[in-house]
């Protein structure tokens, strides 16, 4: 039977072993675990005391480099300790490596990867430090963001974790784990106004907003300016346009797209920038999920911006 294996990342003093001791202590996903073996790359001020190892049946093992961590020594690990699960406390200063993405035999195979953030630290971080924490986070299925304060900018913080990985779960805590409430939710548009304008500087947010709430934006009219980005196979009236977010550096970027409808796309050329003016219609998509379509009423030229990409803050 495979031992499932769970990948903490994060930098140091983010939060990682508090992370995996409030998962060793919640009953019902321990439930049916018997033995946790620990495979810590990374000692912070939080420790694995033996008392509270011997009372959750958990191992230490410390770990200098992911090179140590060969199919002989995963062997010899689940030889000696039988572990019914694994958590890896990666290295948070360096990437994740190709052997825990694709390279765990499979009797471990990694079934899970969650990476802590210190919201704090975090506008530090993604301004000086942000291919390290590129590197953190593009695999995570989900991305804990700790220490959060109620007036703190969350949107802005959502928006750039999304630009890295955009399938990615966030959560959000305040100090010690605590439930926060933000109190800086204001959008920097009038969403009840008549035609919401959204500005060269806000079109992220708005692409985030939208993207989690489509059902918000059904029905309004909107402005939009962006790229002609891509065709639509098939469709002689569509196209998608939009923006494209720095998400590592300036050659890795990704597309904050939407479709629009009802133009004539023989008259432009991918490349072009144009400005939108429409009707917002919310639409099913595969999965049973929801996303928006523009359709438009009024489409012209429009200047690409000094600062073409896409922030969220």
């Amino acid at each position: 039977m495979a031992c499932p294996v769970y990948l903490f990342t994060g930098f140091l003093d983010s939060g990682k072993t508090t992370l995996i001791k409030d998962t060793m202590n919640d009953v019902q996903f321990m439930e049916g675990v018997e033995r946790t073996l620990i495979l810590c790359f990374e000692e912070g001020e939080t420790e694995y005391d033996e008392a509270y190892l011997r009372e959750h049946k958990a191992f230490v093992e410390y770990m200098d480099d992911i090179s140590e961590l060969t199919d002989e020594k995963i062997r010899e690990l689940d030889t000696v300790y039988h572990p019914d699960q694994v958590f890896i406390e990666y290295n948070g200063s360096q990437p994740v490596e190709e052997k825990l993405l694709n390279g765990m035999p499979n009797y471990w195979p990694v079934v899970q990867i969650l990476s802590t953030v210190d919201a704090t630290t975090f506008d530090s971080y993604i301004v000086n430090m942000r291919s390290m924490l590129f590197e953190q986070l593009r695999w995570s299925d989900v991305i804990i963001c700790n220490r959060c304060w109620p007036d703190m900018n969350v949107r802005g913080m959502r928006g750039n974790i999304k630009a890295i990985n955009r399938r990615a779960q966030i959560f959000y805590e305040g100090e010690f784990g605590a439930e926060v409430k933000f109190s800086r939710g204001t959008l920097p548009y009038d969403i009840n106004a008549e035609v919401i304008d959204i500005n060269d500087d806000d079109y992220g947010i708005w692409y985030m907003d939208c993207l989690e709430d489509p059902m918000k934006y059904d029905g309004k009219k909107i402005i939009l300016r962006g790229m002609y980005a891509e065709n639509i196979p098939g469709y002689k009236q569509s196209f998608v346009m939009g923006r494209r977010a720095m998400v590592c550096c300036a050659a890795d970027t990704s597309l904050c797209g939407i479709t629009v409808t009802g133009v004539k796309i023989w008259e432009m050329k991918i490349g072009d920038w144009v400005e939108v003016e429409g009707n917002l219609r919310a639409v099913d998509v595969e999965g049973g999920a929801k996303t928006v379509v523009l359709y438009a009423t009024r489409i012209q030229r429009y200047h690409e911006p000094e600062d073409p990409y896409v922030y969220f803050s």
